[in-house]
């Protein structure tokens, strides 16, 4: 079965298996780093917030597919756990005034991403660029975020500039920063308000390998651009960094004392971003060095 039938299948069933009054589409999503996805769009009248369930990993799963009665199931399962019963006023998104509360940044790879690019407000950062979305809801089971676009800044009469200001100000305290040593993350460490947000050095007492991310875990590798948090962390360590883009979700920090072996973390890097991450998770194959005497981050060469 061809990958259209079994798309226009899915909507056949799904029409069946929902409520009468509820609407469906698949929308082609542009995912970070070029990565296009079919999603299942489920809107219901008493919402105008639409879950979006992605398709492509069930026509690659051999393990159900072509089992269209567990696909399906399974859909309505994630549909009915993710569902929301509020309405938003279309109106907020369109005064700058309200919505800049909810603006944010985040960090994607400049080359793998040029046609998004050219279609949304960005900053060049190294070999990174700097993006922006309104984080409009938080829950246990997921995030409501909304791309900002070109066509977002006309309607709201702001520049890139002053986006990008409004999101340096926002954005850490939407998303707070957490760090904390890889021994307490990979032993599930809940930590404590030391190790999140406070005391950058507490929680890196033991071990010469952090974790910096958000409290979220989302787009956390953009707490890198925290105004003073790097300096921060690197006068407690009385050391020079190295930052290891592990995802787009997370940094990992190491104390630079000797800057030769770079070019080791960097394969390093290349190699997990090859076999353990999924293509659109990737942030760069870069690692990046934060000089105490510059104040600055830079690629190591």
């Amino acid at each position: 079965m061809n990958y259209e039938i079994f798309k226009s299948t899915i909507l056949e069933r799904m029409q069946l298996l929902l409520e009468p009054d509820t609407a469906l589409r698949i929308q082609t999503i542009f995912k970070n780093n070029g990565r296009k996805l079919d999603g299942l769009v489920i809107s219901t009248p008493d919402s105008n917030l639409s879950p979006t369930i992605f398709l492509n990993d069930y026509y690659e799963n051999p393990s159900v597919f072509p089992d269209f009665d567990a696909i399906c199931q399974d859909i309505r399962r994630t549909y009915e756990k993710n569902r929301s019963t509020e309405y938003m006023d279309a109106d907020f998104f369109t005064d700058y005034e309200l919505i800049r509360r909810h603006i944010a940044y985040r960090m994607i790879n400049y080359e793998k991403n040029k046609e998004l690019l050219s279609t949304v407000p960005y900053i060049r950062y190294l070999d990174l660029a700097i993006v922006f979305y309104c984080l409009l809801h938080v829950t246990e089971t997921g995030h409501a975020t909304i791309l900002i676009h070109k066509n977002h800044l006309e309607l709201w009469h702001v520049t890139v500039s002053q986006l990008y200001e409004q999101a340096c100000q926002t954005t850490p305290l939407l998303l707070p920063y957490d760090f904390r040593n890889m021994t307490a993350v990979l032993s599930g460490f809940s930590g404590d308000a030391s190790a999140s947000g406070q005391n950058p050095a507490a929680a890196a007492a033991f071990c010469p390998m952090y974790v910096l991310t958000n409290n979220q875990k989302l787009y956390g590798a953009g707490c890198m651009l925290y105004p003073g948090l790097l300096e921060s962390i690197s006068e407690k360590l009385d050391q020079d960094l190295f930052l290891l883009p592990s995802s787009i979700h997370e940094m990992i920090l190491l104390p630079a004392s000797n800057r030769s072996y770079s070019k080791e973390l960097a394969d390093l890097v290349a190699q997990i971003n090859r076999t353990e991450l999924a293509a659109d998770e990737v942030l760069s194959d870069q690692v990046y060095y934060y000089s105490r005497a510059d104040l600055a981050l830079s690629i190591c060469s």
